[in-house]
């Protein structure tokens, strides 16, 4: 039989089967426990807390992503592998001007002029086929039925495990570059015609006057008393080519500019009564609609000449007892001066080669009224808008306010 140690002190026995020992290691088995708990929810907190801030600064960076993306300055459209439309921003809705709703689903090529509907569909083959990206340059079809010209960059991206291909495309409104690139084309044509003008005007004008004195010498000959009907056509045409010549001049880049401060109505008063004798010459109305101007630094002669020039055509392009009315007001940043007629219209192949050298429709037009006319509003800081429709045309000269 096993023996067992029998000395134990009686106070050791006591020691560990009294209640208050149990209680006093629970406790403080308890209080290391509740220290603990702190800690961890401490921890917790703090975790949360932190957590709460990432998502508050992924919410800011979602909505300024979101702002970015909806207010960009070009559109931002995704097409899937048909070319409908799946998501656009407010840029993009605004460009082609329908609620971005309506647009969702909607197939792009209806967006398309009929004439640049093949460009698109070769677009996004073309897009597919490279796997890369792809630009091309189209008119779009707006709400208010006016053409936009726009640029389209696209960049093909496939869904993962399925063979379906999508278009993330930046759509960009070129309408006004492509005005600019119109107008500095034509200005580089000015100046060429300018430099023309400089260097054989002169020259081409010195062997004509000779011809015209021995023409008019012989003219005054007994000897050449039965040419005189032919003499006085070859002087006519002579005196109509110094014309061309005078307005050939007025083309020349370096030509002198008298600027001074004048208003464009008093410049049109002043050639009312001559305009009005034209007018009424042949058949035809004129009306003032002179607004409130301010005065402007131009060159008086040279304005004068843009009037008549622009008069002319409108009432030459004008049937019997048509009117033509000239305008003058401010708009926004400009003062106008604006010439109407109501004659037919300009052929559209025509409205965009206005103001090239020697191009008229006119039986002995020279072509050249239309260009000076340019030119001089080039050396003013000014542009020439035409507004042609069935019922008339009108060329509005925008003078900018300082």
């Amino acid at each position: 039989m096993a023996k067992f140690d029998t000395n134990i002190a009686p106070e050791d026995i006591k020691s560990v089967n009294t209640p208050q020992s149990i209680d006093s290691v629970e406790t403080g088995a308890i209080q290391r426990l509740l220290e603990e708990l702190q800690t961890k929810q401490l921890d917790l907190e703090t975790q949360r807390q932190t957590l709460m801030e990432a998502l508050e600064d992924l919410e800011e960076s979602r909505n300024c992503y979101a702002a970015l993306y909806d207010f960009a300055p070009v559109g931002y459209v995704t097409f899937d592998d048909r070319g409908c439309i799946q998501e656009i921003n407010l840029t993009g809705a605004s460009l082609i001007g329908k609620e971005r709703s309506l647009l969702i689903g909607t197939p792009f090529c209806s967006l398309v002029i009929k004439s640049d509907l093949k460009l698109f569909l070769n677009h996004l083959r073309n897009c597919r086929r490279f796997n890369q990206k792809v630009v091309t340059e189209l008119s779009l079809v707006t709400k208010n039925s006016s053409p936009v010209q726009v640029q389209l960059l696209s960049v093909p991206i496939q869904i993962a495990g399925k063979n379906i291909s999508r278009y993330r495309t930046i759509i960009t409104d070129i309408t006004e570059r492509k005005m600019l690139e119109k107008e500095l084309s034509r200005l580089e044509r000015l100046n060429l015609i300018g430099e023309m003008a400089a260097s054989i005007a002169h020259e081409i004008r010195n062997p004509m006057t000779t011809v015209s004195g021995f023409l008019q010498l012989f003219k005054c000959s007994k000897e050449f008393m039965n040419h005189k009907e032919n003499l006085d056509l070859m002087l006519e045409e002579l005196e109509r080519a110094n014309s061309i010549i005078s307005e050939f001049l007025s083309l020349a880049k370096n030509k002198v500019v008298n600027l001074n401060y004048h208003n464009l109505n008093t410049i049109v008063k002043a050639l009312y009564p001559l305009l009005l004798a034209d007018a009424l010459r042949t058949g035809k109305n004129i009306k003032l609609e002179l607004g409130d101007i301010p005065d402007l630094l131009v060159d008086e002669e040279e304005i004068r000449q843009v009037i008549f020039n622009l008069f002319n055509n409108g009432i030459q392009a004008m049937s019997f007892e048509g009117t033509l009315t000239i305008k003058t007001y401010v708009d926004s940043e400009a003062v106008v001066l604006a010439v109407q007629d109501q004659g037919t219209g300009i052929q559209p192949d025509l409205m965009e080669r206005l103001g090239t050298p020697f191009l008229t429709t006119k039986e002995n037009g020279t072509g050249l009224g239309l260009t000076v006319c340019y030119s001089i509003a080039a050396r003013h800081n000014a542009i020439i808008k035409v507004k042609s429709l069935p019922r008339g045309t009108t060329f509005s000269v925008r003078f900018r306010l300082a």
